[in-house]
């Protein structure tokens, strides 16, 4: 698990699961058949320098999950999903690309990325903002990063190697180096 520690283990009825056996947990949970792909990408996570994300609705680490169907281009890559199982919110978000901490707002949480809607200059800029419905009023505008992502690994490689595509040309490349701006 991102604890650094091995999972626990259960048996039941329905197979073989590993969790996160730590308190508080890290949310990490995955079916026996499963887990060669878990294990690559909770090393794809920590390699790319990325932290764990936080749901910004719920306030708590977000559920680390993995592409499992091996016709898309992105199988094996992971990504966080909301890990609230009784509200879930649509928080979404790579788990291997590094994207800097956001800030907390005035109430201490974590903030929400919002886009500009509203035509003009500024149409689509990315900004942070309060997640409660009664905002305190925190604005930031989020940093415009390098346009190179990482966009999963190469399965099975030795080392590891990374896929990465430069978003403004489209092309694609693969290297051993685990930081995007240095691929």
């Amino acid at each position: 698990c991102f604890h650094g520690k091995p999972a626990a283990c259960s048996t039941t009825a329905r197979g073989t699961f590993w969790f996160c056996g730590e308190t508080p947990s890290c949310e990490f949970f995955c079916h026996d058949e499963d887990c060669y792909l878990f294990t690559r990408a909770v090393e794809a996570c920590q390699n790319s320098g990325s932290n764990h994300s936080i749901c910004p609705t719920h306030q708590r680490l977000a559920k680390l999950r993995v592409v499992k169907d091996k016709m898309k281009e992105n199988y094996g890559r992971p990504f966080f999903t909301c890990s609230d199982r009784h509200d879930p919110c649509n928080f979404w978000q790579w788990g291997d690309v590094y994207e800097s901490p956001r800030p907390r707002c005035k109430h201490g949480m974590v903030c929400t990325v919002r886009k500009v809607k509203k035509e003009g200059p500024i149409q689509n800029r990315l900004f942070y903002c309060c997640p409660q419905i009664d905002s305190c009023g925190f604005f930031e505008w989020k940093e415009i990063e390098p346009r190179v992502a990482k966009t999963g690994f190469v399965l099975f490689s030795d080392p590891l190697e990374y896929r990465y595509k430069n978003e403004d040309t489209g092309e694609t490349f693969t290297s051993t180096n685990i930081n995007a701006k240095e691929a």
